[in-house]
């Protein structure tokens, strides 16, 4: 997946949590301390954000960036990365964020 394949998609995951919560963008700007401009430019594939982005946005939709993280991935990657198994849900959070930094580190490469 390139890497404007993967903003466009993590936007469509930002929104469809959004949407669950039964939440518009202002609301989420006023959750998150975000402007709604750039909460559009996220879903919309424009900007990726940045980790402290992700987590405010996941703190918004109650949910844990493992999960945005997870909907990313094709089955095919899911099968070969073994992280998004049980034991990586067992970790502790500085683990876990550890982790999605490095992966964020390689997907913005």
């Amino acid at each position: 997946m390139e890497k404007k394949e993967i903003n466009t998609h993590i936007g469509r995951i930002c929104q469809e949590y959004r949407l669950k919560n039964n939440l518009t963008q202002n609301q989420v700007a006023d959750l998150t301390g975000l402007e709604p401009r750039h909460i559009s430019q996220i879903e919309r594939g424009l900007s990726k954000g940045s980790i402290d982005t992700l987590i405010k946005l996941c703190n918004a939709y109650k949910i844990t960036p493992d999960i945005i993280l997870y909907d990313l991935l094709n089955d095919d990657v899911k099968k070969s990365v073994s992280i998004y198994d049980e034991n990586f849900k067992r970790l502790s959070k500085k683990d876990k964020d550890s982790i999605l930094h490095f992966i964020e580190y390689f997907l913005s490469r």
